[in-house]
């Protein structure tokens, strides 16, 4: 179990730890000469096979960028408070900072019992129920100690032992997240972090990201709860000996992930403004941001035209100088910029930029649909509001695959384009867009077909051309590059164009088509008047212009296809292997691949190409 000591300036936190491990947190010489903490101190004891850690934090108001990096969510609290003093003005900001960053067990402990009589401690102790009585502390226990005299002390150890041994984090599988608070090297070992595991599990040789930067390392050795181990998880605090980086990629504030993560500068949080912040907040307030070990300042955007009051608790954006690297229920600590005391805090509901002006009833409702509790709660809402992007929706909540394959797997979803939909509004989609093709045809008789872009029906892309290309697989529709049609539409020609393509049909009916050249050869025109006299059959779908000198009939295009599918699947293929395996010549190959590229089925990489594209909607990019 890890400790989070918090409270007033020297109130006793480090000779309490002394006292409690043996051991003297303030390792830097600065700290020793002035007898005051000024960054975090950690220190270990064994206790009836129970490690418990201690992060002593500083007391200071100067300091408290530090104190903020050493609380976290999991932690146990001990609100640290001298009998002589009482409660202090930092006393009651980290009581605050403990309760906004998520803690939610501790206890209290009044120092320096031998400099008061009883009666002091006694009015300290009331004056500390009155501090915490709206706080996660309200019932905690209260030892009275002296680190002079040892009074108290095994009292304490013995709480903290008895609670170690059933306390327990509990928290769904993620991925693994941990903050970086020291990074520094070891003679003989290299590069070693330290930190607090926020999420998921980490092994000895398993890779790593490190973010800012996304660089790559590998683990070569972990220390959880100060012992050699092969893994660690959530709530542990570690030293990670990590290779394959240097010192100057990695420093506090850096995370270390599974995935690579650029993070965000702007993110939305569920802020609560302390009752005693001293005044009104207003939109494009200047802030500080606290985000585990990361500092970062910025702007708090209010969703709300009105000035949140202090006390008030509801999603704020911030609009931030430097990316953070956060996680839906991430707790963030904010600081008023001019004033230089604590505004509030909270958990973020969303990580990433959202698109709209913040005050429209439309983005509020995303906004709330975010605020939910749990990834299947936020999924839900979300998907009664319009598709659910999955990427947005994994990188925020920092799912693993199988829970986000759990959450989508429902008969009443359908995915498409890596995007959620409701299964009911999906099909309402695909009513109208087929209802309407056919009112239109009914309406009349002459239309030849209705491109993609000429539909009303209120569906988004891109999955306007997955439900077209849908239509036409089922039969519900014909598709003549990309005029669509319902399938018992038959194409109306004018005589002149029914006589033209009786004649060049039989010659067309082949992978390899003649050329315009050749075609205006057989027939004994130029070439400029046939092209002329073919563009209205392509216009109509009969014909498909793979470029300026070669026509195709749809279904020997689509043979080649089917050969750029079965060259895909294989590996990225070249011209010659296309050339090959459909037994067509070079030049033809080369026109058809490009092609291809142009309609954004195909993607050229130096000498090879992939399948980049969607096969269902290929076709209906044919439009010449």
């Amino acid at each position: 179990m890890i400790i989070t000591l918090a409270g007033h300036v020297d109130h006793g936190k480090t000779s309490l730890v002394k006292a409690l491990t043996g051991q003297n947190t303030d390792r830097l010489a600065e700290e020793q000469r002035r007898g005051l903490t000024i960054d975090l101190g950690f220190a270990y004891v064994d206790k009836d096979d129970n490690t418990l850690g201690f992060v002593d934090v500083p007391g200071h108001h100067r300091f408290i960028h530090n104190m903020v990096a050493g609380v976290a969510t999991m932690q146990y609290a001990l609100l640290v408070i001298a009998a002589d003093d009482g409660p202090m003005p930092q006393s009651r900001e980290h009581l605050q900072i403990l309760e906004l960053n998520g803690l939610q067990a501790g206890a209290i402990v009044v120092t320096k019992i031998d400099q008061v009589d009883a009666q002091r401690c006694q009015s300290v102790e009331a004056e500390i129920r009155e501090l915490t009585a709206d706080t996660f502390l309200r019932e905690a226990p209260i030892f009275q100690t002296s680190a002079v005299t040892g009074d108290g002390v095994a009292d304490l150890l013995g709480h903290l032992t008895t609670v170690s041994a059933s306390f327990a984090i509990d928290q769904a599988p993620r991925p693994f997240r941990l903050a970086v608070d020291r990074a520094f090297n070891i003679k003989g070992s290299g590069l070693v972090v330290t930190g607090t595991v926020h999420a998921g599990s980490l092994s000895v040789e398993q890779e790593v990201r490190v973010q800012p930067g996304n660089f790559r390392a590998r683990v070569r050795g972990i220390h959880a709860q100060n012992k050699a181990a092969n893994t660690a998880t959530a709530g542990d605090r570690c030293a990670i000996n990590l290779t394959g980086i240097s010192l100057q990629q990695v420093q506090r504030g850096s995370w270390l992930g599974e995935r690579a993560d650029n993070g965000s500068q702007q993110v939305i949080a569920k802020i609560k403004i302390l009752g005693d912040f001293p005044r009104a907040v207003r939109h494009w307030t200047p802030v500080h941001v606290y985000h585990a070990t990361s500092h970062t300042t910025g702007r708090l955007a209010l969703l709300s035209p009105k000035a949140c009051q202090p006390g008030a608790e509801e999603p704020m954006e911030l609009v931030l100088d430097e990316p953070l690297f956060t996680r839906h229920g991430d707790r963030l600590i904010i600081r008023d910029h001019s004033l230089d005391v604590t505004l509030g805090g909270g958990p973020v509901i969303h990580n990433q930029r959202l698109t709209g002006r913040r005050s429209t009833p439309e983005r509020r409702a995303i906004v709330s649909a975010w605020d939910q509790p749990a990834p299947e709660a936020t999924f839900a809402a979300l998907l009664s509001l319009g598709p659910v992007d999955l990427d947005e929706f994994q990188g925020c909540w920092g799912l693993l695959e199988s829970d986000l394959a759990a959450i989508t797997s429902s008969e009443d979803i359908v995915v498409r384009s890596n995007r959620a939909i409701a299964a009911e509004r999906w099909e309402s989609w695909v009513t109208a867009v087929a209802d309407e093709i056919t009112s239109r045809h009914q309406a009349d008789g002459a239309l030849q077909g209705v491109r993609s872009n000429e539909l009303q029906a209120s569906v988004p892309q891109p999955f306007l051309d997955e439900i077209l290309g849908g239509l036409v697989s089922d039969g519900r529709l014909v598709n003549r590059s990309g005029h669509f049609a319902p399938a018992t539409h038959q194409v109306s020609l004018t005589a002149a164009e029914a006589s033209l393509l009786g004649s060049i049909e039989p010659l067309l009916g082949e992978r390899q088509p003649p050329s315009l050249g050749d075609l205006a050869k057989r027939l004994r025109e130029s070439p400029a008047g046939l092209r002329k006299r073919l563009q209205p059959l392509a216009a109509k779908g009969i014909l498909v212009a793979v470029s300026d000198s070669r026509f195709y009939l749809p279904d020997q295009l689509a043979e080649l296809i089917d050969v750029v599918d079965q060259l895909a699947s294989r590996a990225p293929f070249t011209v010659r292997d296309f050339r090959d395996a459909a037994a067509i010549g070079r030049n033809t190959a080369i026109e058809v691949l490009e092609f291809l590229d142009a309609k954004g089925y195909t993607r050229r990489q130096g000498d090879t190409r992939n399948v980049v594209g969607d096969r269902s909607r290929v076709l209906s990019r044919m439009v010449n």
